[in-house]
């Protein structure tokens, strides 16, 4: 890469970082091409040259969301103790990290497409990427052991669709102390879920893969089959 390449890429980054930055301190309906030229201190020229509409600075800033949501992802599960089960761990990581600026800030460009149609263009292909990057970490969140079990899939979609709802509702809180709760119960519940049969019945004629979502799981206080429903 010659020096000026490394020059543009460094201006488009700038250019991302002000308006990624603006986005999270002052919300999207403030925020105008305009806006993040003076936020990122070049020119008029240089932004157009790597952003010429709203609609590309858009895509470019989910993405850029993206890349700090998964950073985010990544502290989190460095700050958690090793010990910790790999389930609690990859759920209180994800969660930590969907209550993180970046993520919240994604959320407020979901809520505006709704009234915005060339915005919810931007969105409906930039999160496309993102959905695919998002599973990755999600992914490796949970780390190897989990991955290989047959109702993995499942816990994993359900795992995002439970922490973007408690990510979204959490303005509304004045602590996280219910979204805790929440998250403790789901992972006790998806632990189950990802539970490896015991030697003994897969000896006593068992199949050695764990049964699907919807059917009968031990109940610990009775210790008979209690059936997983759908809501």
């Amino acid at each position: 890469m010659t020096s000026r390449d490394e020059q543009k890429a460094l201006t488009r980054a700038r250019i991302l970082d002000a308006a990624v930055d603006l986005l999270i301190e002052i919300g999207y309906a403030a925020v105008s091409t305009l806006a993040v030229q003076r936020a990122a201190r070049v020119s008029r020229g240089a932004l157009l040259h790597h952003f010429p509409t709203m609609h590309v600075l858009t895509e470019a800033m989910v993405a850029h969301l993206v890349e700090r949501n998964e950073a985010a992802v990544r502290q989190s599960l460095a700050k958690l103790p090793e010990a910790l089960d790999p389930v609690s761990r990859a759920v209180t990581a994800l969660y930590g990290a969907l209550v993180h600026p970046a993520f919240q800030a994604e959320l407020e460009l979901w809520a505006a497409a709704r009234t915005d149609d060339e915005l919810r263009a931007a969105l409906r292909h930039a999160e496309r990427g993102a959905d695919r990057d998002l599973y990755r970490v999600v992914d490796d969140a949970f780390g190897e052991a989990p991955r290989h079990h047959p109702n993995y899939r499942q816990v994993a979609d359900l795992t995002v669709v439970l922490l973007r709802g408690l990510a979204i509702s959490r303005p509304l809180h004045a602590t996280d102390a219910s979204a805790r709760r929440v998250i403790e119960d789901w992972s006790a519940l998806a632990r189950r879920l990802l539970e490896t049969p015991s030697a003994a019945s897969v000896a006593a004629g068992g199949r050695a893969s764990a049964p699907g979502l919807l059917a009968a799981a031990p109940s610990p206080a009775l210790g008979k089959p209690t059936k997983i429903a759908r809501s």
